[in-house]
C-alpha cells in the first residue's frame, strides 16, 4: 500500500451525482483536487538531513522509509558518486534555491536505478529557513517530450501526504477519488475507488457504539455530498488489522465556481487516545463516588494551588450541614473550626507541609448547624511537586465527640477521687496535732471514706456500663515497657477482646496481650510517657490478635491516673475486624 496521496483517473461520466442527472455532471480535473504522481515526496530539515521519505522510496529501491532517513540516505547513493553529490546538495542547500540533482540510487538486488531528485526551500513568515520539501522520480519514468514537470502538483501531493489528519474525497458521482496517508494508516488498507454503497462494509465504518454499521446516508463524506457542512461527526472504524479508531470528521462539498458540485471531502481527526483517556477518566470518577458513598467518614480533597476543596456530604452531614451550606475552601473549614483549637490545628497543618510530619493528625472541635460543637479527629496525607511543594491534601474527618466525653467524665471522676484523697490525708495529719478531737476526726474519716466507697462504686458501675473498653494498667517500674499489671478491665473491653480478664487482674501486659506486647513496642512506650507527662494521648488505630485467630482494629487512647497508673479506652473502627 502506498502512503503518499493518490488520486486515480477521473470516473466514467456514465455515473450520475446523487440528486442531479447525468447530463450537468462534470468530470472531475485531477489538479482541482490533487494529481498525486508516482513520486518519492521527502522532507530535510534546514541543514538538509532527510527527516522524511514517502513509502514508494521502498518501491523505487527495495528499502524501508525509516531505515534510510539521515545519514543513512547516503548508503543508499552508489559509493563512487557520494562525495560529489552530497557536496553539490549541500551547496544547493545554503543557496537557499529551488534545485534539480541527479542521483544513482543502489536497490536491495544491487542494481542502480537513476533518479531525478527536485528540491524547493521552506521559509517561515520571516523568510528565514525552515527545511526542504521535494520529490524524486525514475528518469525512466519521466516522459521525453515533457519540456518539464508540474512541481507545483508534487508539491500539494507532499503536503497532503504530510498532514496528521486524513483527507478523503469523492466525485460528484460518490466514488471515492483521494486519500491520503494518514487515511490508509487508520484504515490499514489500501485506497481503491468504490462508490459510496460499498465504502462502510469496505473501510469497516460504524456509529459510534461500534456495532451499528454506518448507513451510506450517515456517512460525513455522503452528507458534504449532499451539500450539508458536517462539523466533528464521530464516526468509529475497525480495520481487520489493528485497533479500532474512533475519528471526528467534518467536511464540505467540493464547489466549482460556476456553482456545480464537483465532489466533497472530509477531514479525519484521529481521537481514539482522547476518548480512552476520557473512558478511564470516567471509570475513575466512578469508583471514586463509589468510596465516597461507602466511607462512613467525611472525606475531603483540598487543592493548596486554588484554595478549592471538595468536602463530601457525610464530611458536611457529620455537622449537621447540607451539601450546598459549607463553602467548599479552605474558609469553610476554617470558619468552622473552634476559636481556641484553630491554633493547634494550623500548627498540625504547617508541620505536615514542612515534613515535620509524615501524615498531618490533629483533634479539634467543629460548630454544627445547631450551634453546638462536635471533636472531630482529622488525618491526611499531602501530594507534592517536583520540587517537594505540598499541591494537593486527601484526608478524612472521623466524629469522635463520645470517645472525648467518656474521656472527660473519667478525668472528672479522677480529679473528683484525687481531691477526696488529699482532702483526707490533710484531715488525718491535722488529727495528729489535736489529739483531744482525734475520736471526732476518725468519726469524720469513717464517714468520709464511705462516701468515697460509695463514689468508687458509682464509678465503677459507670465504668462497667459504657460501651467503650477500659484497661487500667499499673506500671511496676517506669523504665520498663514490659512491667504493667493489669488492675481492671470493664465487660465493654472484654466483648471488644472476646476474652475473659477478670482472671487475669494482676497478669503482666505480655502474658494477656503477647502479640501486642510483640508488635507494638512504640505503644507500651507511649503509655509510659503518659504517666510521666500526666497528659492524655491518642494513641490511633491497633491491630489485635483475638483469641478466635481474628484480628480487630482498636482506636486506642491513653490517660494518666493515679499511682503510676495509666487507663485505656478504646473502640472499634469502622472495619473493624479481619
Amino acid at each position: 500500500m502506498n502512503s503518499d496521496s493518490q488520486v486515480p483517473p477521473s470516473p466514467s461520466p456514465g455515473r450520475s451525482q446523487p440528486g442531479q442527472n447525468s447530463a450537468q455532471t462534470q468530470p472531475v480535473q485531477p489538479q482541482q483536487i490533487l494529481d498525486a504522481l508516482p513520486v518519492v515526496v521527502w522532507q530535510a530539515d534546514s541543514q538538509g538531513s532527510i527527516i522524511s521519505l514517502s513509502a514508494r522510496w521502498q518501491t523505487f529501491t527495495g528499502y524501508s522509509s525509516q531505515l534510510s532517513l539521515g545519514e543513512a540516505f547516503w548508503d543508499r547513493v552508489a559509493e563512487q558518486e557520494v562525495a560529489l553529490s552530497r557536496q553539490q546538495w549541500q551547496t544547493f542547500c545554503q543557496q537557499q534555491q529551488p534545485f534539480t540533482l541527479y542521483l544513482n540510487v543502489v536497490q536491495t538486488g544491487g542494481t542502480f536505478s537513476r533518479v531525478l531528485v527536485m528540491g524547493e526551500p521552506l521559509q517561515d513568515e520571516q523568510a528565514q529557513p525552515i527545511g526542504w520539501v521535494g520529490t524524486m522520480q525514475l528518469v525512466d519514468e519521466l516522459e521525453p517530450a515533457s519540456p518539464e514537470l508540474d512541481y507545483g502538483q508534487h508539491f500539494l501531493a507532499a503536503v497532503l501526504d504530510n498532514l496528521s489528519n486524513g483527507i478523503v474525497a469523492c466525485d460528484s458521482q460518490g466514488v471515492l477519488t483521494l486519500t491520503n496517508r494518514a487515511t490508509q494508516e487508520i484504515h490499514q488498507k489500501p485506497f481503491r475507488q468504490i462508490p459510496a454503497e460499498q465504502w462502510a462494509d469496505y473501510y469497516q465504518l460504524y456509529r459510534p457504539d461500534g456495532i451499528t454499521v454506518l448507513e451510506r446516508d450517515e456517512n460525513p463524506l455522503y452528507q458534504a455530498l449532499l451539500g450539508e457542512s458536517v462539523q466533528n461527526a464521530e464516526v468509529m472504524i475497525k480495520p481487520a488489522q489493528g485497533p479500532p479508531h474512533t475519528v471526528l470528521a467534518s467536511g464540505d462539498p467540493i464547489i466549482a465556481k460556476d456553482g456545480q458540485t464537483l465532489g466533497a471531502v472530509v477531514i479525519l481527526q484521529d481521537i481514539t487516545e482522547r476518548k480512552k483517556a476520557e473512558q478511564e477518566l470516567q471509570e475513575s470518577e466512578e469508583r471514586w463516588q463509589l468510596a465516597l458513598q461507602g466511607a462512613g467518614d467525611g472525606i475531603f480533597d483540598w487543592s493548596l494551588v486554588t484554595n478549592k476543596a471538595f468536602l463530601s456530604l457525610p464530611w458536611k452531614q457529620t455537622l449537621g450541614y447540607e451539601a450546598h451550606e459549607v463553602e467548599n475552601s479552605f474558609e469553610g473549614w476554617r470558619s468552622l473550626v473552634h476559636p481556641d483549637d484553630l491554633e493547634d490545628a494550623a500548627a498540625a497543618l504547617e508541620a505536615h507541609f514542612k515534613q515535620e510530619e509524615p501524615l498531618y493528625q490533629s483533634e479539634f472541635r467543629m460548630r454544627c448547624k445547631d450551634g453546638t460543637y462536635k471533636w472531630i479527629l482529622a488525618r491526611g496525607q499531602t501530594q507534592r511537586d517536583a520540587d517537594g511543594q505540598p499541591i494537593r491534601m486527601l484526608g478524612l474527618h472521623q466524629d469522635i465527640t463520645p470517645q472525648k466525653l467518656a474521656e472527660q467524665k473519667l478525668a472528672e471522676m479522677n480529679r473528683a477521687l484525687e481531691s477526696r484523697v488529699n482532702t483526707q490525708d490533710s484531715q488525718l495529719a491535722e488529727a495528729n496535732h489535736q489529739n483531744e478531737a482525734l475520736a471526732a476526726q476518725e468519726q469524720t474519716a469513717r464517714q468520709q471514706a464511705q462516701v468515697a466507697q460509695a463514689e468508687t462504686e458509682l464509678y465503677e458501675k459507670i465504668v462497667n456500663n459504657i460501651q467503650v473498653g477500659f484497661l487500667v494498667w499499673h506500671s511496676t517500674d517506669l523504665t520498663s515497657i514490659e512491667s504493667f499489671e493489669l488492675l481492671m478491665a470493664n465487660p465493654a473491653a472484654e466483648r471488644l477482646l472476646e476474652m475473659e480478664l477478670q482472671d487475669k487482674i494482676g497478669d503482666l501486659i505480655g502474658a494477656v496481650f503477647p502479640d501486642y506486647v510483640q508488635n507494638h513496642p512504640n505503644n507500651l512506650l507511649a503509655l509510659l510517657q503518659v504517666i510521666r507527662s500526666q497528659q492524655p494521648r491518642t494513641m490511633g488505630n491497633a491491630s489485635i490478635l483475638l483469641p478466635t485467630g481474628a484480628t480487630r482494629v482498636l482506636c486506642l487512647r491513653a490517660f494518666p491516673l493515679p499511682d503510676a497508673c495509666v487507663g485505656i479506652a478504646f473502640e472499634p473502627t469502622a472495619d473493624a475486624s479481619v
